[in-house]
């Protein structure tokens, strides 16, 4: 496309896209601007960029913050501050969007929500609600798992399929609720509410899947947060992604990066598992970036390198997906060696109705080393039958 110009006739998609970006580039504004707004829907990446919106009360733009850009900034940007960037507008070819690449942030005051957020946040730490002291422990292994989400989103799926995978055997019990926009907050309150009335789990699970700050927002009012606390049953915060946090996560009495990490509950060989696997990402990780960085370096004309760095990022998300394959491998092998493990429990034997026959203390694994002149223990899964022996009869016919 270098070079060539645009007729009257009919543009591929491509020398669109191709075009359109050319007449941004080439406008002296919008190669060089800053924009103040309120930081909505905020994603740090494991790579190490930043991707997010800008909103006011009428619009939002895409942005993205590259991580060499990134390594500059004196403060953690969150959903809900105000600031001002200062940025390049462009389009991604791939798909046409209009986004900013940002270079440089700084704080502008901080968004409504934002200040909300921060003030109850006070107010019940002061009252000693995030203090571990009071958190009770999570049930290591439950038998039935409460759910507290909306019962037609992503999360309810995830979390299913996850405890079904690890635990066949467990209990889902959904009491489902609204999870954002009006009226979200008051009916979780009582979806919890269903749950501790009929007694109906051994812990229970509150959350949903990721979003802005205005999506997750149910999740930070303080009636849904005393309700946490006061909850019989132990809770479990599931709000949203890893970097997500809400004032639930800080009140429950465990919170879980995301809806399907909670229905994993505790599994220490996994978590060890899954570390390993990000150490490898974390190599390939670094390996991109030098590329990047000796990319940067030598061609300076930012027109260029930018629509490379984020095919970079596509190529490394389809390295990601690698991992969990093999996170999954060996989930299913440990769930395999678990179960055979429960197999050979002496408990999970007698519960399918054998029994174990004892003698002055001992247990007797042939007839035919009973002493007839003295009672036997038959032991069973409820428990045991003190009888006489009348005859001892061995495979062969012998008495």
């Amino acid at each position: 496309m270098n070079g060539q110009t645009y007729g009257t006739g009919t543009l591929s998609v491509s020398e669109l896209n191709e075009y359109a970006r050319k007449l941004l580039a080439g406008d002296p504004l919008l190669r060089s601007l800053e924009v103040s707004g309120e930081i909505s829907g905020y994603k740090h990446h494991y790579s190490g960029h930043r991707y997010f919106s800008l909103k006011d009360e009428n619009a939002r733009v895409q942005c993205v913050m590259f991580r060499q850009h990134a390594l500059g900034l004196d403060f953690q940007p969150a959903d809900g501050m105000r600031v001002t960037v200062r940025a390049s507008a462009s389009i991604y070819p791939q798909n046409g969007s209009f986004q900013l690449y940002v270079t440089a942030m700084r704080q502008a005051g901080q968004g409504e929500l934002y200040i909300r957020f921060e003030k109850l946040k006070q107010k019940l730490m002061a009252e000693g609600l995030f203090d571990p002291a009071r958190k009770r422990e999570i049930p290591a292994f439950p038998r039935v798992i409460g759910v507290v989400t909306s019962q037609t989103g992503a999360a309810i799926r995830d979390i299913i399929h996850v405890a079904r995978r690890r635990n066949p055997n467990v209990g889902i019990v959904v009491s489902p609720c609204l999870v954002q926009g009006p009226g979200a907050a008051a009916d979780i309150v009582r979806a919890m509410d269903r749950l501790n009335r009929a007694k109906a789990c051994d812990v229970m699970l509150v959350g949903r899947g990721g979003g802005s700050i205005e999506d997750l927002w149910a999740f930070n009012e303080e009636v849904v947060a005393r309700a946490i606390v006061a909850s019989p049953i132990p809770v479990v915060s599931c709000v949203g992604h890893e970097v997500d946090f809400t004032i639930s996560d800080f009140v429950a009495d465990l919170r879980a990066p995301t809806p399907s990490a909670a229905a994993e509950l505790t599994d220490g060989m996994v978590a060890r598992l899954a570390g390993a696997l990000r150490s490898g990402q974390r190599v390939r990780r670094l390996a991109l970036e030098r590329v990047t960085a000796s990319a940067m370096m030598t061609s300076p004309r930012r027109a260029l390198i930018e629509p490379r760095l984020n095919q970079l990022e596509i190529i490394e998300r389809r390295l990601g997906m690698v991992m969990p394959a093999r996170l999954e491998r060996c989930r299913h092998r440990l769930g395999a060696l678990s179960a055979s493990l429960r197999a050979l429990d002496p408990a999970s034997v007698l519960e399918r109705g054998y029994a174990v026959v004892r003698q002055e203390g001992h247990i007797l694994p042939r007839a035919t080393l009973a002493d007839g002149n003295l009672p036997v223990r038959v032991c069973f899964a409820d428990g045991e039958l003190l009888a006489d022996i009348t005859a001892i009869e061995s495979k062969d016919g012998h008495r």
